[in-house]
């Protein structure tokens, strides 16, 4: 909920290539083998009812399922005279930090705790059907701040690019800031 997916369309428009979310790898790969942490759930239960450490071992099974998708995708890609853009949650730096390519440049995007909370409760549609809104809210900004919390430190462990976003900052903003660090790369 931190503008992942409009920002990158917006960077890829701008640099004229094409953009695939992590989200659809994860929807595509649902085709053939169920991996999803829900397992058919309604994902107001799922929230509201699975315990805290459970929503966090999910998440961590989930994406883990999708690297060898995303690692492929990188590789075709890196080969291809048109680069690509890739967004998603699924993407970590300590996974992106075994990719040995030159080609491949990378940021992350960090929902401070505040962003969060004020889209989420913007969101209302996303929990206005729960028979327990608190829980659900409560559990998945548990889960989404421990998220963002391992991305920063996976990201100053490694020196990686990231951009902590904030409730004023705006998606125009956040492209500005990864098109100027792309023009400093080396």
């Amino acid at each position: 909920m931190i503008g992942k997916s409009t920002a990158s369309i917006m960077l890829a428009s701008k640099l004229l290539y094409p953009c695939i979310s992590t989200d659809d790898i994860g929807n595509i790969l649902q085709t053939v083998s169920d991996i999803s942490p829900m397992k058919g759930q309604n994902y107001l239960d799922y929230y509201a009812y699975s315990e805290k450490q459970q929503l966090i071992d999910d998440i961590i099974e989930y994406h883990r399922q999708h690297i060898p998708a995303i690692y492929s995708l990188i590789d075709i890609h890196s080969t291809w005279s048109t680069p690509l853009v890739m967004e998603g949650w699924a993407l970590y730096p300590e996974q992106m930090a075994k990719i040995r390519n030159d080609n491949v440049f990378s940021v992350w995007l960090i929902a401070d705790d505040g962003l969060l909370k004020k889209r989420l409760n913007m969101n209302k549609e996303f929990y206005q059907n729960a028979k327990e809104p608190e829980k659900v809210i409560e559990n998945y900004l548990y889960r989404s701040e421990w998220h963002n919390q391992n991305l920063v430190e996976q990201c100053k462990a490694r020196n990686y690019n990231h951009i902590i976003v904030k409730e004023e900052t705006t998606t125009e903003q956040v492209v500005d800031t990864i098109w100027g660090m792309l023009n400093r790369a080396p």
